[in-house]
Formats: structure tokens, sequence, C-alpha cells
């Protein structure tokens, strides 16, 4: 019965907040009557119900129609093709001389020549599309700015240009807005188990392929960052916010700067001066309305791609906010209920914190990053490492993708005036680059490219390292004397392909190229049979040897069900598509190694994939395969959740993909797997989907075993979540030797390949010497923190096991190799298995008396 009451109390009190607008605006306010606001607008009180994407948009074009303080931008576009909109606030004097204010406040970064021109900066909100208030705040901020007529706003709008995004993933939020105001009740239901507050799977946090979008400002894997980077670099702001929720029972966040782990090569002054003296403002608004918050824990700044921490990397100042989520419109916590009003007020007062912040420290803002770049030129100098030379060879694909994603950055890239070797590695001329190091954006450069970064915590929110050109798996080498830069980069690249000359014998395509399973499977929709040579060998190309590895694409002119002009068109048509050059031969006769007709030329089978996805999958990994399958491949994956798998006709399959997960399949299923398996289906399976596997006896691979220590130090109960998380592997990068030979390693050139770890499933290396695909080194740590009680489990263990029972195969990963989207370097690992799989058989072995 009390629980009863205090509830039905705070509905009474939350009605009551919802009608007046003092909850939200400061006493003795003027506002415009002739801006809406966002409850005339929308018809219900803020608080009251969650607001759609499409009515958010509306609400600012309404702003914009209205007030010569406001201009919208569309920006882009979403997967789901939502609108992706950003709101340019201030005065309309400034509005008439934007673009000069632009480029002057652009060039203030190095010069103190224009100290007067308003200073720039962003709100940013909902990135996670289930943790919503921020959104309802930015209507309420940009009402603020657009209607208050107190001579603080104006001053405000006189001196700066404020950007405000107010969605950052619009789909997820959407997503969870539909979830959350279906379910919703009336009265309202607080309890925690009611089905408004427990999305089901994947919920709304993510995109529409299921990722995390707050890592995605350092990757630019999807069309969000994308879009949003792009405005970045046009404005360049000072002061960048990033607002979020988390834990129900939870309080509010901000971010004190130097009590917090910072990315130590971003020069210090800006965590020590600046976010201290924010962290003074933040803490007197949020006193004012008498809500508690907490600092200096959980949270990091140390990777560059949360929305809260880019901008640390150009000089500014990125601040996050996290509140207590009411996950609805109102939850019971371990103390009083929470409301979603209240989860918004917290946000707008930030909100307006922050302006106040930034128009209060504006001198030390526009010295600090004065400073930044001028600390950063100067450590550019005293750094050995004049630049960096990269690029591939063998695959341009990859190289020119790795290209742009700097640009992406802007960090200036160069041609190679020349051939060059360096480090005993040779890099050519129109398929190599040069970055160099003294360039204006020296930390980013740092950031792609250095594997090494002194820490001072073992406790990591995320990633401990992000080296880019390893994620490409991008052969590189640093350059200790003078550089000679060729012309600079412009514009995104894009591959040339040479046309295709027809032949009335077959046709070669080299796996080294990214494109190369995208190929394949184009060809297949267009009915040509493809073969992949499990041999390499040497043919003549217009009368000149070239050598082809294990991998080689062979598609015959005869034993199709083309005719030899049609299957030319369809070549050629899947070339100028996929980018891949096309090599003519009118023999089978080779030089070296097989013949094109030889039993190592193996017909390659349509895949017909299916995933297992819902309660209990990790949906980050689900979508990572869904992304890269739909995005880069064009090919499709049947995504089908686990709670209809009795239902599943495993004759339309041929290859299975478990992504880590807990799985809880009951033992017929179990069994229907294993059968499938043993009649030719191929199961490919991450990290604790492998540990799965061997636990259900899918195969004979084993664990690494775990710790055996009985008695362990007694240490001081404050001290257990520190001991604890430091033995995880939040995420770290390593090195593999990898069979080159085995089809899951076609197209590879080199054994020593770089692979991201951020689990503990460790595999033993298999008892058939065949069929360790990639073994970790002895001392396979490349880069990132690795607790010395995990160092020998990784050592020697097994990256990639392929494993036959019957006439299928599993083939398992202690790792994702499709990591957050960005891992280039890694996929071909996973898409070999995808698209050789069904063909493989693997060998049999005579075990040693």
């Amino acid at each position: 019965m009390k629980r009863f009451l205090l509830l039905l109390s705070f509905i009474v009190a939350l009605a009551g907040a919802l009608a007046q607008p003092s909850y939200f605006y400061p006493q003795g306010q003027r506002f415009n009557s002739q801006i809406p606001t966002p409850e005339q607008f929308l018809g219900y009180p803020i608080g009251s119900h969650h607001t759609r994407h499409d009515k958010v948009v509306e609400y600012f074009k309404t702003l914009d129609a209205l007030s010569n303080r406001v201009s919208l931008l569309e920006i882009g576009k979403t997967h789901e093709h939502r609108q992706q909109i950003t709101a340019i606030i201030t005065s309309p004097e400034n509005h008439a001389n934007l673009e000069d204010i632009r480029q002057k406040h652009l060039q203030r970064n190095t010069s103190s020549q224009f100290n007067t021109v308003p200073l720039v900066i962003l709100l940013g909100y909902n990135v996670h599309g289930n943790e919503p208030s921020s959104t309802e705040a930015a209507m309420l901020t940009a009402y603020y700015l657009t209607a208050n007529e107190d001579e603080e706003t104006g001053n405000w709008l006189k001196n700066m240009v404020i950007l405000l995004d107010p969605v950052y993933n619009p789909d997820g939020r959407d997503r969870h807005s539909h979830w959350a105001n279906m379910h919703k009740a009336s009265p309202p239901v607080a309890d925690p188990l009611d089905r408004e507050h427990n999305e089901i799977w994947p919920g709304g946090r993510t995109n529409h392929y299921w990722f995390d979008l707050n890592r995605d400002w350092f990757l630019g894997v999807h069309p969000e960052s994308r879009n949003r980077l792009k405005l970045f670099h046009q404005w360049r702001p000072y002061v960048m916010t990033d607002h979020h929720e988390m834990g129900t029972n939870s309080t509010f966040y901000f971010d004190p700067g130097k009590y917090s782990s910072n990315n130590p090569i971003v020069p210090a002054q800006l965590y020590d001066v600046l976010y201290p003296k924010f962290g003074e403002y933040f803490a007197k608004a949020m006193d004012s309305i008498g809500s508690q918050y907490f600092t200096k824990e959980a949270f990091d700044k140390l990777y560059p791609g949360y929305g809260s921490s880019y901008v640390n990397f150009y000089g500014g100042a990125g601040f996050l906010f996290e509140q207590a989520s009411s996950r609805g419109h109102v939850q019971e916590t371990s103390t009083v209920p929470i409301t979603f009003a209240f989860t918004i007020r917290n946000q707008f007062t930030a909100s307006l914190a922050t302006i106040r912040a930034s128009m209060a420290e504006r001198e030390t803002l526009i010295n600090l990053r004065l400073n930044f770049f001028r600390t950063a030129a100067s450590q550019a100098k005293a750094n050995p490492v004049k630049g960096y030379v990269f690029g591939d060879a063998s695959d341009q694909s990859r190289t020119f993708a790795f290209v742009n994603l700097l640009r992406m950055h802007d960090i200036e890239v160069y041609d190679l005036p020349r051939d060059m070797a360096v480090a005993g590695r040779n890099y050519e001329k129109g398929k190599a680059f040069l970055v160099p190091t003294e360039q204006p954006n020296y930390i980013m450069v740092r950031s792609a490219f250095e594997k090494d970064i002194t820490y001072t915590d073992s406790i990591f929110y995320d990633a401990s390292t992000w080296s880019l050109v390893h994620a490409f798996n991008m052969p590189h080498g640093e350059i200790r004397g003078p550089v000679t830069r060729g012309e600079r980069i412009a514009k995104d690249l894009e591959k040339p392909v040479a046309p295709v000359t027809r032949s009335n014998y077959a046709y070669l395509i080299e796996q080294t190229d990214y494109q190369a399973h995208k190929t394949i499977y184009q060809l297949q929709q267009e009915n040509v049979i493809v073969k992949v040579a499990f041999r390499s060998f040497s043919a003549l190309i217009n009368g000149k040897e070239r050598n082809f590895r294990q991998g080689t694409l062979i598609i015959p002119v005869q034993q199709q069900t083309l005719d030899a002009e049609q299957l030319f068109d369809r070549i050629r048509k899947v070339s100028a598509a996929c980018a891949v050059d096309v090599y003519s031969v009118e023999t089978g006769y080779n030089v070296k190694g097989i013949d094109l007709g030889s039993g190592f030329a193996v017909p390659l089978k349509k895949v017909n994939a299916a995933m297992l996805v819902g309660n209990g999958v990790n949906g980050y990994e689900a979508g990572e395969v869904w992304h890269l399958l739909d995005q880069r491949i064009g090919m499709p994956i049947s995504k089908i959740d686990v709670s209809a798998i009795g239902r599943v006709n495993w004759n339309n399959y041929n290859v299975l993909v478990m992504v880590s997960g807990t799985y809880t399949l009951d033992k017929p299923a179990v069994d229907k797997i294993k059968s499938w398996i043993q009649n030719g289906g191929t199961l490919i399976t991450f990290k604790t989907a492998s540990e799965w596997a061997i636990k259900q006896g899918l195969t004979k691979e084993k664990l690494v075993p775990t710790d055996t220590v009985k008695n362990k130090p007694r240490v001081n109960f404050e001290h257990a979540a520190d001991t604890e998380g430091a033995r995880n592997i939040g995420g770290s990068i390593f090195q593999v030797d990898l069979d080159l030979t085995n089809p899951i390693g076609f197209g590879f050139t080199e054994r020593n390949v770089s692979i991201y770890r951020n689990g503990l499933t460790f595999l033993q290396p298999s008892k058939n010497p065949y069929t360790t695909v990639a073994k970790y080194k002895a001392n396979p740590l490349v880069g990132g923190y690795l607790h010395k009680a995990s160092a020998p489990k990784v050592a020697n263990s097994a990256a990639v096991l392929l494993s036959g029972d019957g006439q299928g195969r599993v083939i398992m990963f202690s790792d994702n190799p499709n990591f957050r989207g960005i891992w280039y370097g890694t996929n071909k690992l996973f898409l070999n298995a995808l698209f050789f799989g069904p063909v493989i058989t693997v060998p049999n072995f005579s075990p040693s008396e």
C-alpha cells in the first residue's frame, strides 16, 4: 500500500510539473509569443510522451520558418532514410555573415588575428537511441535560444554560433520511442518489470545495423557518422556535448577532466585547465535545481571515437553527460521513482550550463586551442618519425579505403614522389602513399598510426588501442629522415580498373583484392561458374609470366551454362561493378604449378547463409556480419531468431554463423545442427559461440584450461572491481601466424597478421597439424593493455581453427574478425570461411606413435 501511495504522489507531482513551464525553464524569463513551445507544437507536455524523430524535425523546421535566429541544415540521411539535421542558432547579424565567420573561425586555430569572431560550439544529443531524454531537452534548448528575449540569451547569440544536432541516431531513437509509447499505460506503470521498461532484442541503443554510433566518430563506418564528421570539419567547434543515459538507480554524471582517464597524446592543459573550470558551471547548475551528481568515475576520454572525445584531438573540449534513465515515462528506483520529465530537465540544465560556461570561458577556449596546435607542431618537429609510408600493392581496394578514412579526419595524405624502400619493404608510386607527421592534425596522425600508448590506469571503459593502420593490416613503415612529398590527395580515391580482354579459354581474378568476395557473389548471381585454386601457379599474361597464389579465382569459358560472349559481357559487368582486374588466358597449360584443369581447381558452391540472432546473442557482432554482407558484399543472410530455431529447415542453408553470445538451445536443436554439419554444413563461430560449440560436442577441439589457483592472495574489498576489471581484455591488438595455404588464409600475402581481441575465449591449437589456421605468436601483443594473468593464455593459443565432422566442418574464431566494421585486415578471414568453407575437405592425420 505504501508503495502504491508513493507512486501515486509522484504521478500527481509529475502532472503538476508538466503543466508548469517553470519546471524546465528558469524563473523570470520572457519569451517571444510568436514562437511555439515544444508543447504547443506537439500537442502534449514534454516528458509525457516520447517524441518521434519526424516530429522533432518538423519542430526545428518550424523554428527555422518563424525565426531569423535559426537556420536548419539537412546534413544527410540514415540507413533508414531519416533526415539528419543540424540547427545553426545565432543572431540575425551573424546569420548574414555566416560563411565569413566560419572561414575566420577556422583560421583562428593557428592565429590570434580573429579573436573577436563569434565562438562556435556544437550541442549533440541522443547517440544511443534508447537514451531519449536528451532529444526532448534539445527541443527545449532550441526553443529557449530562439524565443528567449532576455539580455543573457541575446549576448550568447551575438557572440556565439551554436550548432545543435537534436538526434545523432534517428533510427535507434524511433525504434525505442515506438516501444516506450506503445507500452505506455495510463496511469503510468513504474514497476521495473513492466514491458515498457524492458525492450526486446536488439533494443533501440544502436543504429539500423546494430552498431554503437558512439564508437564510430573515429571509424566513420556509417552515414550518420560520416555526415557528422563532414559538418565537424567544416566548423571545428570549440566545445561539443554528448548527452547519454545510464542505470536507473544512478544520478547524473559530468566529466571533471584531469581526474579521469585521459588520452596521453592530447596536450594535458586541455584536461587540467579547461575541464575543471567547466565542471564548476555544471556543478552550480545541478546544485541550483537540487539534482545529485557524481564525477571522476566510470568513464574515460582515451578513445578518439566517442562524441565527447573526438573534439579533444582537434584542440576542443568535449563534455559527456550521463543521466539516470527512466527507460520509459516513470520507473521505480532504489529511492524514489524517476520520471522522464526529470531526466529531461537535467539534460536541459546541462545544455544551458554548457552555453553559459562557453561564453564565460571564451578567451580560455581560444587560447587553449591556439596553444594546442602550437604544442602539436612542436611535438611533431621533435618527433624523429617524420612520416609514414603505407600501401599494399596487391590490394588497392583496401589501400584506397584507408586513404579515404584518413582524409575523413582531415589528415593530409600525399602520393609518393617515387618508388621507395623503407625498413626492407618496397613501396610503389601510385600504389603507396605518404602521411607526413609535420602537419596541423599531428595528434590525429599519431592516433591513426601509433600502437603503443602509455597508460596511467589498467581499467578501460572501452578499447585500450585503436591503431587504424593495424585494423587495415596495412603494410607501412616509419620515415626517420627528410620527407619528400608528392601531390596531396585532394579527393576520395576510386580504384581504376583495366578493361577486360575477351578470352576463349579462361579468366583469372586474384583473391588478394578486398573486393574478391563481392566479385564471387556477383558472378554467381549472373550464373557464372567460378572455381578457386587450392594450389599456386604461374601463367603467361600478355606474354609475361605472372604468379598466382592459392585462392585465385578461375572462370573457365567452357563448362558454363552461358556461351562465350554472354560470359564475357557478364565478367566485364562484374569487373566494373566490383573494381577488380580480370586476367584473360588462352591456355590451361601453366608455366609452373597446377594447370587450370587440375583437381585442385575446385568449383565454388553458392552460399546460402543464416545467422542466429535474438535474446542472448551479441547484437553488435551480429550487426557487423549483417553490415559487412549487406553493404560491402551485397549479399543476403537470413537472420533467424533463436526462438524460431525449431522451425528451421536446415536443407535451405549450407552456412550457419553464430557470433558470440549465451546460447541456451535445447538438445533437439543442437542435435539437428550436429547432423546438419555431418551432412556437409559449415558452422562458423566467434568467441563464446566457439566455446559453446566445443562444450556441445560439435567439435573435438579444446579450450585452454582456466586458472586452477585455489587460494588467491587476500585483497581489500574496495579493490575488487579494479582488480578483476584489469584482468579483462577490453580491446588490444595481437599478432598471429597465418597459414596462407589454408583456404581460410587465401588472399593474404604475409603470415604475420594483426588481429583484434576483446574477449576471454582461448582455444588450444588443434591436434590435427593441418587445421590450426592462425596461431598467436609467443609474444603476440602489438598494442594495448594485457594483464599478466592473461598473457600466457593468449601466447601460442589458436586464433582460428578448422575442424571436420563427417562431410562438414566447424570454423572457430577466438575473436571477432569484423570488429566495429573497421577491421578490413581480418574481414577476409571471415569471408573466406563463408565462401570457401562449403568446399573445404578437412584433411585427416595419423597421430604419431
